[in-house]
């Protein structure tokens, strides 16, 4: 065979390579900074593209797939690393272009959920700066009654500039008084950071719907308050984002049939689970810590894995071992990169048995070194809820184990492809103001949606009670309320599917 029917093609053996692992993220209107959606965006971006293979920097998979592979993983073997290399050294041949795979056809807008029972969505915030931002938003759950949460699927309002968006629950008023505290939608780092009792879901672009086994679900409790973190990346100041997000809850399934899913920080950062703490870096240095937790009181069917560290982290293993003394191993994250954290899902849920302990070990490089360092020269570094400070936390997602949950193909519900949107969602059809915000004794809503939906809105105080709504008139697609009645503070109204927060002035 001669060496140039060997040399890789386009249209043979690159484009499907790309479609797979790449084009999620490099296409028009995601968060990647260029396209990779055709052999010509392929050709225009090959040296980098493979300087960035040479260097393992994408796709940006950071688990070592030697120490535990996980569904739906988008990482390069091997082999197709090197087909990729060397199709760019030897010119980027196109081969047959009318054969070759077609791109991927991305949706930004409409929903592939067959059914949405709840949007949470955030307050309309316009971004102050062209560095990254981190930001929560505070929504209180609208529900009356407990609901399990099935699946997730966040739909970004700026998907070239949200870096990731993280779902959590608060069974507690704090991450509301720091939103109090901040006169911007939402809040950041200067006012303090959330406070989360457990967390629904971590999405970064590219991610699709989280999705769980039929009958298994996250409870959420009425009376909590939605908290979404976001993550911004750089270039995005004047620009304003409505990210969203649509839930499916457990239905058709008897309450006390449905598996519960917890959502735990199982390893945190202090004593007694942080074993040679405290958790402080001090500067030019790099330090080693380690966890233990155990053992565990029931069997596990440990769904998926979140590791969490800041700007010093430098890597992150974690693992079990059975009462038996086997170990079981978990994650390894060799190179630590904060700007991509995501949750693992296992190929098949792990069964750890009870009596296990699980363990870690976590470096922190607090050198400069460390290009991630935020400080030069560096300083003392000590735990804290800051991003120039640190942390050291794991989430698991588990539920307690029955038997054949090991057989459940994650993969195979992850990848599901559900059917044509019957219910799209685009949030310019959830758009709606309230004016003056701050208010005293009366405010407007305007919606795009006539007197249907405005007929489902309802008031609540901060601390989730449903207030009395004096509805003064309904006109078109404008509502006049009064809220002379109300004391000053702070108030959130639902129409059902998203909710916005009111201002009550002093008077």
């Amino acid at each position: 065979m001669s060496s140039i029917a060997q040399t890789p093609t386009w249209s043979d053996d690159i484009a499907e390579i790309y479609y797979k692992n790449c084009s999620s993220c490099h296409h028009d209107g995601s968060i990647a900074p260029f396209e990779l959606m055709s052999y010509t965006d392929a050709v225009v971006w090959a040296e980098s593209t493979k300087h960035v293979l040479e260097e393992n920097e994408m796709p940006p998979w950071p688990a070592d797939p030697d120490y535990r592979e996980f569904a739906n993983q988008k990482i390069l073997s091997d082999t197709e690393k090197q087909l990729v290399i060397d199709w760019i050294d030897n010119g980027t041949p196109e081969g047959n272009l009318a054969a070759a795979p077609l791109p991927p056809v991305f949706e930004p807008t409409g929903s592939l959920l067959d059914t949405i029972d709840l949007t949470v969505a955030i307050e309309p915030y316009t971004l102050q700066s062209n560095l990254d931002e981190y930001r929560w938003f505070v929504i209180p759950n609208p529900l009356n009654e407990t609901v399990y949460v099935n699946k997730v699927e966040v739909m970004a309002g700026l998907p070239e500039v949200v870096h990731h968006a993280d779902l959590n629950v608060d069974l507690s008023t704090n991450s509301y008084n720091n939103d109090l505290a901040d006169p911007l939608p939402g809040f950041n780092n200067s006012v303090g950071g959330p406070s989360v009792s457990y967390q629904i879901n971590a999405w970064q672009p590219g991610g699709g719907i989280a999705r769980y086994p039929q009958g298994w679900g996250i409870r959420v409790d009425p009376g909590s308050y939605f908290i979404i973190e976001i993550h911004y990346g750089p270039g995005g100041i004047g620009l304003t984002d409505s990210t969203f997000m649509n839930l499916q809850f457990v239905k058709d399934t008897p309450e006390n049939e449905i598996r519960e899913i917890v959502n735990q920080w199982y390893l945190y950062d202090s004593a007694p689970v942080l074993t040679d703490g405290p958790l402080e870096i001090p500067a030019y240095e790099v330090k080693t810590f380690h966890q233990q937790r155990g053992p565990l009181a029931t069997d596990w069917s440990l769904i998926s894995i979140c590791p969490h560290m800041h700007l010093l982290g430098k890597s992150y293993k974690v693992w079990a071992v059975d009462p038996d003394g086997n170990e079981i191993p978990l994650i390894d994250i060799p190179q630590w990169d904060i700007h991509w954290q995501k949750f693992y899902t296992y190929i098949n849920p792990l069964k750890i048995p009870a009596g296990s302990w699980i363990y870690s070990e976590g470096v922190y490089d607090n050198t400069l070194l460390n290009h991630d360092n935020p400080n030069n020269p560096p300083v003392d570094v000590y735990r804290g809820l800051r991003t120039t400070d640190e942390m050291f936390l794991c989430y698991f997602i588990y539920s307690e184990y029955e038997e054949g949950d090991e057989l459940i193909d994650m993969t195979e519900i992850i990848e599901l492809q559900e059917p044509e949107p019957v219910n799209v969602i685009d949030y310019n059809a959830l758009s709606w103001t309230i004016l003056p915000n701050p208010a005293t004794d009366w405010v407007q809503i305007t919606t795009s949606n006539k007197i249907n939906v405005l007929e489902n809105f309802s008031l609540f105080s901060a601390d989730g009670r449903k207030q009395t709504l004096l509805i003064d008139e309904i006109y078109n697609n404008k509502m006049r309320i009064n809220v002379s009645h109300l004391d000053a503070g702070i108030y959130f109204i639902s129409n059902g599917t998203s909710s916005l927060r009111l201002v009550i002035s002093s008077r």
